[in-house]
């Protein structure tokens, strides 16, 4: 995935893998019932792993929608890179998850209502429980990391619904999408006292769309005119000014964009990201139910034995995901004008 830079894109894989990691975690505290340490006094781990996966999704998918403006193409590389991984852990879930640990019959289990409604997940409609599974966690859901996929999917979407609307030149549409998504979480927040998770995170993948048109307009060799800055700065402001998690979220932003910068601009790991391949989608879809399924296997275990066993398990299938569903899948990805 190229924007135009020289940057390699094993550097990006790292930082994904980091990101899917710092979820992964996060996560590990949470479901052992456990405190977790704030991230720089601001957050947890997991949000800051979050914020950097939006706001890198950000900037590749509006720059894939920059170089090939075309929707069937374009729908059909997002739903590849996202559907075929998660449809497989949903059904390894239903299928061989669920029926090896719930402490039904298997005849309740499959004719259960929750059985059946995970199966939802697969269209991105999420559900969080099956029947009979992890009634003894502190936690039941299966996969909670799935509640991220259809707020990643609707920003795709709108990526390519304000792309293709021509309306006024290209800095100005990606700053009035980010106007309009903080503007959005901002109303939810002031309407219902809380915040929506899912408006913020996009919020996030429009801040880094931002900075992928930036870094497209300076390839160019052009420059934006003033009234677009000012539009960000305006956005910026009551991202950062307004809500009980202003300053927070603005501080995971700038934080997850100097994270993609150095990453733009650096090239590590790469002997053993060209062995593992790019796993960090596997890592982040397979993680939960791993860790949840080892805290119901081994309860008393302390929180350094289940991150180190549910870091590797995870890798495994992460790597076995990557190689067997996620890089056979993307084979089948339209060619366009220009790669991507």
């Amino acid at each position: 995935m190229n924007m135009g830079s020289t940057h390699s894109p094993n550097s990006l894989d790292l930082l994904r893998l980091l990101a899917a990691w710092l979820v992964l975690f996060s996560h590990q505290y949470a479901l052992l019932g456990l405190p977790e340490p704030s991230f720089l006094g601001l957050n947890k781990f997991g949000g800051a792993g979050v914020a950097v996966f939006f706001f890198l999704s950000g900037s590749l998918v509006w720059g894939s929608w920059r170089r090939d403006p075309h929707w069937g193409r374009y729908l059909a590389r997002r739903a590849l890179r996202i559907f075929p991984a998660l449809w497989v852990v949903v059904l390894l879930s239903v299928l061989v998850l669920g029926p090896v640990l719930t402490t039904l019959t298997l005849s309740d289990y499959f004719g259960a209502h929750e059985t059946r409604q995970y199966l939802l997940n697969g269209l991105l409609q999420i559900k969080y429980n099956l029947a009979g599974i992890f009634e003894g966690n502190a936690l039941r859901a299966v996969n909670g990391s799935l509640w991220t996929l259809p707020a990643e999917f609707l920003s795709y979407l709108l990526v390519g619904i304000w792309g293709w609307s021509k309306w006024r030149a290209w800095p100005w549409r990606v700053a009035i999408g980010v106007l309009l998504m903080v503007v959005l979480s901002t109303w939810f927040w002031f309407k219902h006292g809380v915040a929506k998770p899912e408006l913020e995170v996009m919020a996030l993948f429009w801040w880094g769309a931002a900075y992928g048109e930036y870094r497209w307009t300076v390839n160019q060799g052009k420059r934006w005119h003033w009234s677009v800055w000012c539009v960000l700065l305006l956005a910026l402001g009551l991202f950062a000014g307004t809500t009980d998690r202003g300053l927070e979220r603005s501080a995971l932003m700038l934080i997850a964009g100097m994270a993609v910068h150095l990453a733009m601009l650096g090239s590590w790991g790469g002997a053993l990201l060209h062995r593992l391949g790019d796993v960090s989608y596997g890592v982040y879809i397979y993680a939960f139910p791993v860790q949840q399924t080892l805290i119901y296997l081994l309860p008393h275990e302390p929180f350094m034995v289940h991150l180190c066993l549910s870091t590797l398990i995870t890798l495994v299938l992460a790597y076995g995901s990557w190689h067997c569903i996620e890089k056979l899948a993307l084979r089948w990805k339209p060619k366009g004008p220009v790669a991507s």
